[in-house]
């Protein structure tokens, strides 16, 4: 009985752990482990670089040409 309760003890803190490593907070701009890899497990192949790849590429040639009229 003891030797289950101890070892449910430490399952339980293993999972505590776990999670706190995995979702703790982090600088703006950076993935926790557990977004990268969900990013990892759902990207698209035919999108390598990420999902936003072709609305970036969009605003930037947008901005590219705004910039292109102002000078």
């Amino acid at each position: 009985m003891i030797i289950a309760a101890l070892v449910l003890a430490a399952a339980v803190l293993v999972a505590v752990i776990g999670l706190v490593v995995l979702t703790r907070r982090t600088p703006p701009g950076r993935r926790t482990p557990l977004q990268r890899l969900a990013d990892w497990w759902t990207r698209d192949p035919r999108l390598p670089y990420g999902p936003d790849t072709d609305r970036v590429a969009a605003e930037l040639s947008i901005l590219t040409r705004r910039h292109d009229r102002l000078v």
